[in-house]
């Protein structure tokens, strides 16, 4: 074999080998970074799920005997209104400065005062009508007792004909006199109501006649109102109805408190019952108790203006073992949410005895100390733990 030969046979052998070895060194660095990586690989951390527990709001029971309260409004109203009229007719010859819208006159005040001329002739007439009529009865009373003289001295017994004695004769002189009386009686009646007067203290609403206007009899003078005698009709639901506080004999009772704004200040006055509505307002189905305003013991506004729009607290009467909760506590079904000490809830069915605006009164299944939640939850389970918020205030 030549020299040549052997040479190139010997490089590609070395190639060879290098080769070899340059990829065993690929494969080493190779292992080497992973078994690196491997060693220094990160963990990651994995995060623990919480639960999550619902924030509600919850209230303490409290298991008392309620005093129902009854609200409702009004309207304050005078006890006695009149349609003040002229009873005859005539010229107005002076008005009270008092008698004008707003103004206040006091009972027996002369409001108006109607021409009495016409009418005191038709008295003096009246009267010269009965002095005649008087006059010849007189006379015909001693015609009569001449008559019976006669008649005693010449006749036996009771005469036959009454005109002997002249019976009818007296009994037309006596009706004379009565007739001419009551003439006399409603010509001094006419005169009279030539003057017009106050039949209580009241205040003025309305005046219909002035000084030289001609009023005719039933003509509308003024209307009147007491300010003195006030009260108030109380629209009240039927449920309502139903917790009025009655007495032994059926008539109602209890506290009534009115409360009304004039300007800026509000003004309370208390107020008693005096009758109730026998009848349903059949529109409204509404029942309706009448109270009597009494008068504050204070110098502005001791009686509310009539008119006026008050709102009204009527005590009702008192219930026993009741509790009062927010009506957003009660759910559908008479149940409410109660949470126990370890934070879980549970379901307590109530009886349901009244709805007010704000709250509903319960009667049963709570018992004082327990904490119902008022927070609506989209879906309770019993055992579902709550984190426990103090409630807010009831606006």
């Amino acid at each position: 074999m030549s020299e040549g030969k052997c040479e190139a046979e010997r490089k590609t052998e070395v190639r060879a080998v290098v080769s070899f070895l340059v990829i065993l060194g690929i494969i080493g660095v190779t292992v080497l970074g992973l078994f690196l990586l491997i060693i220094n690989r990160r963990v990651a951390k994995e995060d623990e799920k919480q639960r999550i527990v619902p924030a509600v709001e919850v209230m303490e029971v409290f298991i008392e005997d309620h005093p129902v309260k009854i609200n409702t409004q009004g309207v304050v109203e005078s006890v006695r209104e009149t349609m003040l009229a002229a009873e005859v007719g005539g010229r107005v010859m002076m008005i009270s400065d008092s008698l004008r819208r707003g103004g206040k006159v006091e009972k027996d005040d002369l409001l108006v005062q109607i021409d009495p001329a016409d009418y005191r002739s038709a008295l003096a007439a009246s009267e010269v009508r009965l002095a005649e009529a008087e006059l010849a009865l007189q006379q015909e009373m001693a015609k009569v007792e001449q008559a019976q003289l006669d008649w005693s001295k010449l006749g036996n017994g009771k005469p036959l004909n009454p005109l002997v004695l002249r019976e009818p004769y007296l009994a037309a002189a006596k009706a004379k006199v009565e007739s001419a009386q009551q003439d006399a009686l409603k010509a001094r009646r006419d005169l009279d109501r030539t003057e017009i007067h106050a039949p209580f203290d009241a205040g003025v609403r309305a005046v219909n006649v002035e000084v030289g206007s001609v009023a005719s009899p039933s003509m509308m003078v003024a209307e009147l109102y007491s300010n003195d005698e006030l009260e108030v009709r109380l629209p009240l639901s039927l449920e309502d109805f139903g917790f009025v506080a009655r007495d032994e004999k059926g008539n109602v009772r209890g506290e009534v408190k009115l409360t009304g704004k004039i300007g800026t200040q509000s003004y309370v006055w208390l107020a008693e019952p005096v009758r109730v509505d026998p009848e349903i307002d059949r529109k409204t189905l509404s029942a309706s108790v009448v109270v009597k305003v009494l008068v504050a013991d204070r110098t502005e506004f001791p009686l509310p203006p009539v008119g006026l729009f008050v709102k009204v607290e009527m005590e009702g009467e008192m219930l026993e073992d009741i509790a009062e909760i927010p009506r957003r506590a009660l759910m559908e079904g008479g149940r409410v949410i109660v949470m126990g000490d370890d934070g879980k809830i549970d379901f307590r069915e109530v009886e349901l005895v009244r709805m007010t605006e704000k709250t509903a009164v319960v009667h049963g299944g709570l018992e004082g100390g327990e904490k119902i939640v008022l927070t609506r939850l989209s879906a309770p389970v019993v055992g579902m733990e709550v984190a426990p918020e103090p409630a807010e205030e009831e606006k």
